[in-house]
């Protein structure tokens, strides 16, 4: 049950970084736009080239960390490391977004993204390690009850 709800809850976070990263990627700094957002500069201004240069590169990456992610979902017990890399870069994009609410206060940013990031991927690997502890324990029971008939055996 737990094992399925993590993989549910990674699933969503997959679709997140794909959908987001992969519009990002596409349109780049037309992309806030598209989403609704306000831009106090537009496309003739030449900051538009650098900001659009920048936001395209991160979205690459949020687009590749929704890949690993989806990778990670048949099997989330076996990827220990990799999933608590990725769930760590998720953690620090919501560091991130309070340096910036630091340095220039919370203005039209959505608190919630900032809650989500910091709390989900810390629920996320307390998930995993859950699962992955019960699946142990599973295998190793599976290994003593193998091995009884032969400790019968040799007595």
């Amino acid at each position: 049950m737990v094992r399925r709800i993590l993989q549910i809850g990674i699933a969503l976070f997959a679709m997140n970084a794909l959908l987001g990263g992969g519009l990002y990627l596409v349109q780049g700094l037309q992309a806030f736009l598209t989403t609704g957002g306000e831009l106090t500069i537009d496309s003739t201004n030449p900051d538009w080239q650098a900001l659009d240069f920048f936001i395209r590169a991160l979205a690459a990456i949020w687009f590749s960390i929704g890949l690993m992610f989806a990778y990670m979902i048949p099997n989330i017990e076996k990827h220990t490391i990799w999933f608590r890399f990725s769930c760590t870069a998720i953690f620090l994009m919501g560091i991130g977004r309070l340096f910036s609410i630091a340095a220039f206060g919370i203005a039209n940013n959505p608190l919630i993204s900032i809650y989500l990031e910091l709390s989900l991927p810390l629920l996320l690997i307390w998930g995993q390690h859950v699962v992955t502890k019960n699946l142990n324990e599973s295998a190793g029971n599976r290994t003593v009850d193998a091995m009884r008939p032969m400790m019968r055996n040799s007595r």
